[in-house]
């Protein structure tokens, strides 16, 4: 199982090109915990960057001051690094666009 692995083991494991797709299939399993619906499905995935063995999510949740934002943000992070091939995920809340 790739999460039982080292990133060491991660990446000689990996040959594969890492695809969005690739992560949001990782992050349908990512639940919001007030909602009980995961974040792909609420939309809260804005934008998805892939350089290698890096990723970087732009999220928008439902509210700015939302009480388990901190919560959400680890889940998604823990969920893209999961992906073989990633070794590192930033996630970045953004503001509403066109607010």
């Amino acid at each position: 199982m790739m999460a039982s692995m080292t990133q060491a083991e991660k990446q000689i494991v990996s040959t594969r090109k890492v695809t969005e797709a690739m992560i949001y299939e990782a992050l349908q399993d990512v639940m919001d915990p007030e909602l009980n619906r995961n974040v792909v499905d609420l939309g809260f995935i804005q934008e998805i960057d892939i350089a290698g063995d890096y990723v970087h999510l732009d999220i928008q949740l439902t509210t700015p001051m939302c009480p388990r934002a901190e919560e959400i943000v680890q889940m998604i992070k823990t969920a893209a690094e999961s992906v073989e091939g990633i070794r590192e995920a930033e996630v970045e809340r953004v503001c509403m666009r066109g607010a």
